[in-house]
């Protein structure tokens, strides 16, 4: 027992107090803390003791992010040591890949292949880069027990095109979307309908992207729940929607507002429209009257004050 002194007077402190609790925690539970720090941050802990030496190669999750890293070249060197010692019996779960700008095409192959020959269980990737798109898609179709996908891939800075989204892309089990700086090309009919195949979908979040060849993006979803729209390209005019289960749309945008059109919007609770500016046209303050008509049934709405003075 001892005694330490406060602002409020002297108090009695226990012996074991600063006792390590945590390295008493079964293996699985530590593991499970460990998964929520980024990858170079767990690897640190191998030096807190003989039984934490080892730990962070059994961690299901990888996040790698280059911004924490002075050079490529480090991140590199730090992130072929750590899947070259990552332990192989161990499932991976999770694997997040960010990457400001372009990756050096030896350097994306060898984290794809890893995903590729780990993806039996792995239900969330992550992939934030600018890389070789068919490298890319390849190993993406090939998680099929993949539940939450989030991609902000584009091509080199020698290409600067959005990325094209396969028309065809089996991911059964997919409940979480979330695409930024994507194409998405339109059929025969004029219409760009790129998330039939998901038909457990729940949360779709679409960013900077854009339609070709097509005036009409379809988003079609029995169980889409959360609908998120931010800084799409105005340059499709209309979005069919059904989703009859839809509850929560968020849209933000910097000049044009989208006119929405089908099954759905009777459904949502919960509606946040925000902006920097957009035009004070008619037609987009005809538009955004007839959204605020549609939203019948909501419980809660947020508009910014630049979307109001519309």
């Amino acid at each position: 027992m001892a005694w330490i002194q406060t602002n409020m007077g002297r108090r009695r402190v226990d012996g074991d107090q600063n006792k390590d609790r945590l390295s008493d925690l079964p293996e699985c539970i530590i593991l499970h803390i460990l998964s929520f720090l980024r990858t170079p941050h767990a690897v640190q802990t191998c030096v807190l003791s003989t039984r934490w030496k080892h730990l962070w190669k059994r961690i299901p999750t990888l996040n790698l992010n280059s911004f924490q890293f002075r050079t490529l070249k480090i991140f590199s060197v730090f992130m072929s040591k750590v899947l070259s010692l990552r332990d192989p019996s161990t499932a991976l779960h999770t694997f997040n890949i960010s990457r400001r700008g372009d990756i050096e095409p030896r350097l994306l192959k060898k984290f794809l292949n890893y995903v590729y020959f780990h993806n039996i269980h792995l239900q969330e990737l992550v992939i934030s880069l600018h890389g070789d798109i068919g490298l890319i898609f390849s190993c993406v179709s090939s998680c099929r027990a993949l539940t939450s996908l989030k991609l902000s891939v584009g091509p080199t800075w020698r290409d600067p095109k959005k990325t094209l989204f396969p028309k065809s892309l089996n991911l059964p089990l997919l409940t979480s979307l979330d695409l930024e700086d994507f194409a998405f090309c339109g059929d025969e009919s004029g219409c760009a309908e790129p998330f039939l195949e998901f038909t457990k979908l729940n949360s779709l979040v679409i960013r900077s992207c854009k339609v070709i060849d097509a005036q009409i993006l379809n988003i079609s979803s029995e169980t889409l729940v959360n609908l998120d729209m931010q800084n799409n390209s105005s340059l499709f005019a209309k979005i069919k929607l059904y989703a009859p289960s839809l509850c929560a749309f968020n849209y933000a945008g910097s000049h044009h507002i989208h006119n929405i059109r089908g099954c759905g919007l009777s459904s949502i609770k919960q509606v946040n429209i925000e902006s920097v500016h957009f035009s004070a046209s008619q037609e987009d303050a005809l538009v955004l009257f007839s959204w605020l008509l549609d939203f019948a049934n909501i419980e809660s709405l947020t508009v910014t004050s630049t979307a109001l003075q519309v």
